[in-house]
């Protein structure tokens, strides 16, 4: 798993970490440790980095400091997706499921159910989710 932004790159392993690397030097900036299994989806913005996993958890972390802020709990397989923005975390899983969540407290919002296939890719804007699924289909939904 991969994302960046104009400095930085972040990556999830096989190895259960989230590293960030300086985009220009390709330095190891830090190193981030709390899956208990293989990372794989990330997000992030100027201050948070956003991780799931194959322990079926997603995790929210200080950009700047590498601290867990929140566990986000609730899928019943391992997370395939992620995507955030200012108020909302986004995340898709080999349990078919959708899940928006708060991104200040943690909590669940909703659920979103319809593929009857893994979830294999997640976006959205101010309006809508995205959804696509090893059941060959995208979705659209309301958020």
């Amino acid at each position: 798993a991969v994302a960046m932004d104009d400095a930085i790159i972040v990556s999830g392993s096989e190895d259960n970490t989230i590293r960030l690397w300086d985009r220009k030097t390709g330095q190891q900036i830090n190193i981030i440790e709390g899956h208990s299994s293989a990372v794989t989806a990330v997000a992030m913005d100027d201050a948070m980095v956003v991780s799931g996993s194959e322990d079926n958890t997603i995790r929210l972390w200080d950009r700047n400091t590498g601290q867990q802020l929140n566990i986000l709990e609730g899928h019943s397989s391992a997370v395939t997706g992620v995507v955030m923005d200012d108020t909302v975390v986004v995340s898709g899983s080999r349990d078919n499921t959708i899940r928006l969540w708060d991104r200040n407290t943690g909590q669940q919002i909703n659920v979103l159910e319809g593929h009857s296939s893994a979830i294999t890719a997640v976006a959205m804007d101010d309006g809508m989710v995205v959804s696509g699924s090893g059941d060959t289909t995208i979705r659209l939904w309301d958020r």
